[in-house]
């Protein structure tokens, strides 16, 4: 990206942030851009090295909310005073959930929105995702060491030397009725994974649920994180409710882990990242 074009799309970034009193979703700000530069045919990968460049600028934050969010740092534009006045921010529209009845009708639709949200957002440059729930006759462990589905993330860090490797899965339920269970199955994958979460499809009554509060509090005590989602192949819909906690499985398991669960393909695409 040229860097006059860069500049003037973080100046509008920021201006959007201003006008919305320091906060806005990635769905909005994405929208702002591509209506403030119609003509530039601005794409989602240009979104995000827009967002991650102010993020490196030490200018805005990644924030939640559904589809993410950034968040001021200094309430200021680049390089200049913002002089555009707040005002409430409307959001994206919301949308209807689907009705799903199988936990296996979630998983491609969700596997797309991990590839195209999740790993964009937490800007993870290298990774293979993989629906790890069904594999045939395949040896993998059994049900407890099977997620539903796993991402393998190759990250690096600006101060902190070398590679790190990191299991992520994701274990994914239809609707709050089968995720209590879903904690635990979750809680297995621990240990031979560094991330764990539970991914649940909700409506907007759900959060009145008598087991909702329960959920919520099982998946902190247990460094569980915790997902919800509308329409599981749209990144804008879905909100990380808690964080899951970074955990040390023994290398030897996460070793195994990988040569069990993920294809061939895939293990030669890792093997590459670490030569």
């Amino acid at each position: 990206m040229q860097p006059e074009k860069l500049a003037a799309y973080k100046q509008s970034f920021i201006d959007k942030l201003n006008a919305n009193n320091g906060k806005a979703g990635n769905v909005s700000l994405k929208a702002h851009l591509r209506d403030s530069f119609s003509d530039d045919n601005i794409t989602d990968d240009d979104y995000w090295l827009v967002r991650d460049a102010l993020i490196d600028e030490s200018l805005i934050e990644r924030g939640g909310g559904k589809g993410g969010s950034a968040r001021l740092l200094e309430n200021r534009a680049v390089g200049q005073e913002s002089l555009v006045p707040a005002q409430a921010s409307t959001g994206p529209e919301a949308i209807e959930p689907i009705a799903i009845t199988r936990e296996s009708d979630l998983y491609e639709g969700f596997q797309n929105a991990i590839k195209e949200g999740y790993v964009k957002d937490r800007r993870i440059k290298r990774f293979v995702a993989q629906i790890t729930a069904t594999q045939g006759r395949r040896s993998t462990g059994g049900k407890w060491t099977r997620p539903d589905v796993t991402l393998i993330a190759m990250r690096t860090y600006s101060f902190i030397p070398g590679k790190r490797l990191e299991v992520i899965t994701f274990e994914i339920k239809p609707s709050l009725d089968s995720a209590i269970e879903g904690i635990f199955e979750a809680k297995a994958h621990s240990a031979l994974a560094h991330r764990c979460y539970l991914a649940v499809a909700t409506t907007d009554e759900d959060e009145q649920h008598e087991d909702w509060k329960r959920i919520k509090s099982e998946c902190q005590r247990l460094g569980i994180g915790l997902i919800t989602f509308s329409e599981v192949s749209d990144w804008a819909t879905f909100e990380i409710q808690v964080e899951a906690h970074l955990t040390e499985p023994d290398p030897y398991q996460v070793d195994d882990f990988i040569r069990k669960q993920i294809d061939v393909d895939g293990q030669d695409e890792i093997r590459e990242w670490l030569r």
